[in-house]
């Protein structure tokens, strides 16, 4: 938004800049003029949210004020159609028969006018109320702009992961910026298909946890309304079943961590009792395509910059699980599969929440992707030597999935 003052008095100028700096409006937002025919030629350049006219105003620098100069500006709005018409304006003069003589025209036009003074509070009132009118359409108008989205991205840390992701999947990710919101969002273009391209937003939540997860996979499936929606980044995987740095994508998701605690004479006892949400058949397919892609795995593994492992990139559809806990205890997966799901592959604190998140979001439901590579056995030999090989690889192997899809 900006605003236009055409007034040839420098004091009264300076004093209206003060009542819009006091509203919130930056002088770089502002342009200034001096007579007609400079106002004249910001107006075919600039569009203007407001336009503070002085009735009594030169044509030129060179001529002397005029009671008609403001007058001459407003016909000049009406009459060519090479001018941005601004959208308010609002008259000022000091002169009492300069304002007896405008006021039918700017009645006419539904436009303001006020008698300016330094003593005077009634022009300052209605340029502060215009000013912030302005400002709050303009930032309603920003949050408007925001547009749907193909694939949105969703991690639980900004590092590795999210850094990482944008290692994987663009190098031209902008940062996208959201009134009212103060989560970091970046966008960026990328290929799906020869000559076909799909907007990509990838954003990371404040915290690990499946409270912040849920809660920024809501507010961005609102936000973007994406077409998909994708967790990447690590998770620690079942000894035996997957190899350290293997990407798991999840055949289906839930929180290990729901259900009943009852007391007996043998003391507390859990009684599990998840909901599971599957993976949706056009995901399990693209998937299913991508893992059994060996040379394109290697093509992933070979293409990461730094500490890898020696073994090539492999890859599982298979059941994830996530709870509210960092796990390090070597026996955890075997209980988890003893009594909850039998064929578990690896655990987060994030997947269930954000399938949870996509499942409840507004028509049309983007379909949910979980892909998270292997940094750990949830044991007591914790290590974060290929935490950025992980969320690189489950990253590119994530887009590749997407692109099957879109």
């Amino acid at each position: 938004m900006r605003i236009l003052i055409v007034d040839d008095d420098q004091k009264k100028v300076r004093e209206i800049l003060k009542v819009f700096s006091k509203a919130g409006i930056s002088e770089d937002a502002i342009d200034t003029s001096g007579c007609v025919v400079g106002a004249v030629e910001l107006l075919k350049k600039h569009e203007y949210g407001l336009l503070v006219l002085d009735l009594v105003l030169p044509i030129r620098l060179s001529d002397e004020p005029s009671e008609t100069g403001g007058s001459r500006l407003l016909t000049e709005l009406d009459r060519n159609e090479g001018l941005n018409r601004p959208e308010h304006i609002v008259g000022l003069t000091v002169s009492s028969e300069a304002l007896a003589k405008a006021e039918p025209e700017f009645s006419r036009g539904l436009w303001s006018i006020a008698r300016y003074g330094t003593d005077a509070i009634e022009w300052k009132d209605a340029l502060t109320e215009k000013a912030r009118y302005l400002l709050a359409r303009n930032a309603a108008d920003e949050a408007e702009v925001i547009t749907e989205c193909d694939v949105l991205f969703i991690c639980a840390l900004a590092r590795p992961e999210l850094s990482q992701l944008k290692v994987a999947v663009s190098s031209n990710f902008e940062e996208l910026q959201i009134v009212g919101d103060h989560t970091r969002y970046f966008e960026a273009e990328v290929e799906i298909d020869s000559g076909k391209s799909g907007r990509i937003v990838a954003c990371s939540a404040p915290s690990m946890g499946l409270t912040a997860a849920a809660a920024l996979a809501t507010k961005a499936c609102a936000h973007f309304k994406p077409k998909i929606v994708v967790m990447t980044g690590i998770c620690a995987g079942r000894k035996g079943e997957v190899q350290f740095g293997e990407c798991i994508v999840a055949s289906t998701t839930w929180d290990y961590g729901s259900g009943k605690f009852i007391g007996s004479e043998m003391g507390v006892q859990f009684f599990a009792n998840p909901y599971q949400l599957p993976i949706d058949p056009r995901a399990q397919s693209a998937a299913e395509a991508v893992l059994g892609d060996q040379a394109g795995l290697d093509r992933i593994h070979d293409s990461f910059q730094g500490a890898k492992p020696d073994s090539r990139l492999r890859g599982t559809l298979a059941p994830l699980a996530s709870g509210a806990a960092v796990q390090a205890n070597g026996e955890f997966f075997e209980a988890l599969a003893q009594k909850q799901v039998r064929k578990v592959a690896g655990i987060d604190m994030e997947a269930f929440a954000v399938c949870w998140a996509a499942r409840e979001a507004t028509e049309p439901k983007p379909i949910c992707i979980i892909a998270k590579s292997v940094a750990d056995f949830a044991d007591e030999e914790k290590a974060d030597g290929m935490q950025e090989y992980c969320s690189f690889t489950s990253a590119a192997i994530a887009l590749n999935i997407a692109r099957r899809l879109l």
